[in-house]
């Protein structure tokens, strides 16, 4: 049954996936805060296995800041989507296909104020029928009646002839995200555009104070700019993902980067962080053996965990070797 489940994973298309997977009336019932699960020490913890994780490759757990919503990638072939599920009456409901997703969605962030979301997609822009031939990088901000229509971010952001993905925004609007834009250190880099006056300016390469030789990717900025999680993969891809952190320093500039250790990182991929507003939980994906997938493979599907947000504290008083 295992093998069955994880080969459906890797060939049905993620829609149809996820309508077998929550067809029948059997949705357990959730209450309370996290969806009723007990919080994770710190030792990196499955959220919600076999609810929200299920080895078919869930990723990038966000909850609203009051905690009342909670959204989530769900990636497969040939696209992904994003779900959604709130609590409601006490009581959390099934997960939907989030009102601003489709068949081209890919990764996602919300704001610190749950109001707006990023997002990368190669969603057909405005007058045109086909999937673009990368992904830009989209947004969608939440109004008085729910999410509004998704727009494309403009040139400076989206280039023609290169990527945007994970894109990940500050509380002040200043907008991260990788690219393999001309420009980059590495194979893969993490920029910054500034939002100023309303208005995106032209992104910035955060240097080699961050970005390396490697792939350098899925970045998670703190909401007050303080400290940035990414994924770095060797260049020759020859290791596995692992996730670092970024302290910004009092002059602004980034601190070297700090590899978060063998508490949170594995021996396989782990990557796509996210801080919850409170500031408790580290959520993170990663394709490491569990119960869900016990075998897993290169790029297969992964789970999303949770572990105790002190270990970042943990590692800002750590002096850098």
């Amino acid at each position: 049954m295992k093998t069955l489940k994880l080969f459906l994973c890797l060939i049905i298309p993620v829609g149809l996936l996820w309508l077998n997977l929550h067809a029948k009336d059997d949705w357990p019932v959730l209450k309370g805060p996290y969806l009723g699960q007990k919080p994770p020490g710190k030792t990196p913890e499955i959220f919600a296995p076999g609810i929200i994780s299920t080895g078919c490759s869930e990723r990038i757990a966000a909850f609203t800041p009051d905690g009342k919503e909670l959204y989530y990638v769900l990636w497969g072939a040939p696209f992904g989507v994003v779900l959604h599920l709130k609590e409601k009456n006490g009581r959390w409901t099934k997960p939907e296909v989030a009102p601003f997703s489709g068949q081209y969605q890919g990764d996602f962030t919300m704001s610190g104020d749950g109001n707006t979301i990023v997002f990368s997609s190669n969603s057909p822009f405005s007058g045109t029928s086909a999937p673009q031939d990368h992904y830009y990088i989209w947004i969608v901000k939440r109004t008085a009646t729910g999410w509004g229509k998704p727009k494309p971010f403009g040139p400076r952001i989206n280039l023609e002839e290169s990527f945007a993905g994970c894109p990940t925004i500050a509380n002040n609007g200043n907008l991260y995200f990788f690219s393999d834009r001309a420009g980059s250190i590495g194979k893969e880099d993490i920029w910054m555009s500034k939002y100023i006056k309303g208005l995106y300016d032209e992104p910035g390469n955060l240097g080699n104070s961050v970005n390396s030789l490697d792939f350098d990717l899925d970045p998670f900025i703190a909401p007050d700019e303080s400290y940035l999680i990414f994924t770095r993969i060797d260049k020759d891809r020859k290791g596995d993902a692992d996730l670092f952190i970024s302290f910004r320093n009092t002059d602004g500039t980034w601190a070297k980067p700090i590899n978060m250790g063998p508490s949170i990182n594995s021996a396989y991929k782990d990557e796509y962080a996210y801080i919850t507003t409170d500031g408790k939980y580290l959520f993170f994906n990663s394709n490491r053996p569990s119960s869900l997938n016990p075998k897993p493979i290169p790029d297969g599907p992964g789970n999303i965990y949770w572990v105790d947000a002190a270990i970042i504290n943990e590692l800002k008083a750590r002096p850098l070797q």
